[in-house]
């Protein structure tokens, strides 16, 4: 019983609200997330963050730099001023008087792979939209009062969405984290409530845990960032799909975070959350979350040390029963300059109870690269060693193996409201079948 055990515990130990991670600060956690049906356990690609919405995450990343904000765009004025000063003005009249958030976005992606599993497309093309937000009840310097949603879709543009391009080359997280299961769907649903100036938030109802858990200032949103899940968060943690849970979060000091909390580990699809919810099915972790200040070149440069146990007991993917197992994960990112930041990922879990047993990731993130100004990039290299479950969740035999991944993007902001640029992946896998696959791509997004 040591998931009840590690549950019980969690609901006592809590979380804070890290500083914001994008351009648009909206009050309080509107979170963009997806899902997506499959053959395993799992069903959605995760953590994605539009250019409206923000995730809580701890510090400015190097690309939110004062100075690249004053510079001018290509594209002046943005040639979505009339739709976002319409949305302003529903805004004004409409949502704001009743604490209303509404926060919307949409995009195009586009990727091709030269190599993929006998039988699959090497192409996929999708419009993907989303709209975030909270409705805040109250709020005084005590606390506050919320309903937070997320709601999203997409739809294939030229050809079906599905299967996933993360499928084709036998990876169990997804090469495209942005693209969600459903052509519409409301996918996220929950009350939060902030207590003691703050400092104490407690969150209940439909939701997914890496919202709140393995964040990273730089690794973490597919629409600004690295696009591959594998990226965004790490492949050890088995999160589950989005469900019924409860979190909470402590602010213990200005520079230590503690978080806790437990999710149905069951819920397949994207449906009301409490599918299969019973003590025998939860997934389960804790956080202590480090901000650091060190010096660097003279400088104060702000980064994080995050530690995050986990327990995860679920329905046995491979026949009747469940089940069950632990592990660890140790995520970190710094700042090194006003244009750079690094990231690191590393974690360990039990081979019966996650798609991967171990896993190392790391890159780095840089703002006006060669002095261009709203031009962003990234790069980053991950090894994975993939379990059985892993395997069957992209519907192959239950052999073992190791998988690296190689990113490298490009973003450039034209406009306020309009990013463009390409994304290039190499994946290598050869228990799956491919031994070196260059996935060429090109992702664009709009807010309002």
């Amino acid at each position: 019983m040591p998931g009840l055990w590690l549950s019980m515990l969690c609901v006592v130990v809590l979380e804070s609200e890290p500083a914001d991670v994008l351009k648009t600060v909206p009050a309080g956690d509107a979170p963009i997330h997806h899902a997506k049906p499959s053959t395993g356990q799992r069903s959605h690609p995760r953590r994605v963050v539009t250019l409206g919405v923000v995730r809580e995450v701890g510090a400015e990343p190097a690309e939110s730099t004062a100075a690249s904000a004053n510079q001018p765009h290509l594209i002046e004025p943005d040639l979505l001023m009339p739709m976002n000063n319409l949305l302003g003005d529903f805004r004004n009249v409409v949502t704001d008087p009743i604490g209303l958030l509404f926060e919307p976005s949409a995009g195009w992606t586009y990727q091709h792979s030269t190599k993929t599993r006998p039988g699959y497309p090497h192409a996929r093309s999708a419009l993907w939209y989303a709209w975030a937000g909270n409705w805040t009840l109250w709020k005084d310097e005590d606390g506050l009062g919320q309903i937070v949603y997320y709601a999203g879709g997409n739809t294939g543009l030229g050809d079906s969405t599905y299967p996933y391009l993360g499928e084709a080359l036998g990876n169990p997280d997804y090469l495209n984290n942005i693209l969600v299961a459903n052509r519409i769907g409301l996918y996220m649903l929950y009350w939060q409530q902030a207590m003691f100036d703050h400092r104490l938030k407690v969150r209940v109802g439909k939701m997914e845990d890496q919202v709140f858990f393995d964040v990273n200032t730089i690794a973490y949103n597919p629409v600004t960032g690295f696009l591959a899940e594998n990226f965004n968060e790490q492949i050890v943690m088995p999160f589950p799909n989005y469900a019924f849970g409860v979190n909470a979060q402590w602010q213990l000091t200005d520079d230590i975070l503690l978080r806790g909390g437990t999710l149905n580990s069951a819920n397949t699809g994207n449906n009301a959350g409490f599918q299969g919810l019973s003590w025998s099915h939860l997934f389960t972790t804790a956080e202590v979350d480090f901000t650091m200040r060190p010096t660097i070149n003279g400088a104060e440069r702000v980064g994080h040390v995050r530690i995050t146990p986990w327990f995860n007991s679920q329905p046995d993917p491979f026949g009747p029963g469940i089940v069950e197992g632990l592990g660890i994960c140790l995520n970190m990112d710094q700042q090194v300059s006003e244009t750079v930041s690094i990231f690191g990922r590393l974690g360990w879990g039990e081979n019966q109870a996650t798609r991967s047993n171990f896993a190392v990731s790391t890159g780095l993130a840089i703002t006006a690269p060669f002095g261009l100004t709203h031009h962003h990039t990234g790069v980053a290299i991950e090894y994975a060693k993939i379990t059985a479950m892993g395997r069957s969740e992209v519907g192959l035999p239950s052999t073992p193996g190791e998988q690296y991944l190689l990113e490298w993007y490009w973003r450039f902001e034209l406009s306020q409201s309009f990013d463009i640029g390409p994304v290039v992946q190499v994946v290598q896998d050869t228990v799956a079948g491919i031994d070196t696959a260059v996935i060429w791509g090109f992702r664009s997004s709009w807010s309002f």
